[in-house]
């Protein structure tokens, strides 16, 4: 009976987790990126590109986009993206970039 109880735990609480389409990360993804790159602010960048690659067991997807500054510098960036549980909304890692250089 236990374990029959801890299953139907386990599933009403994985039912509930709570994801977000890549379009819908793309907002957020451009404000974590421009916080980590220390602009004043989201609108001085520009997200891109944006894949996401097939969700792992426990429901997270990795984010690689490409992110360009108003000032023309240019980085590929990732992100993973967590769902929610509950009534939490899914939350995105820290990105990190590594620039892209360009020779013009």
């Amino acid at each position: 009976m236990k374990k029959y109880f801890a299953a139907s735990a386990l599933v009403l609480t994985l039912a509930g987790c709570t994801t977000m389409k890549t379009d819908q990360a793309i907002p957020l993804l451009q404000a974590e990126t421009a916080k980590m790159l220390g602009l004043a602010s989201s609108d001085e960048i520009t997200v891109t590109q944006v894949n996401g690659a097939a969700p792992d067991a426990l429901g997270g997807q990795k984010l690689n986009y490409r992110a360009t500054t108003d000032k023309g510098r240019i980085f590929d960036c990732s992100s993973l993206m967590m769902p929610g549980l509950l009534l939490s909304p899914a939350s995105l890692s820290t990105p990190t970039c590594t620039p892209v250089v360009t020779h013009k």
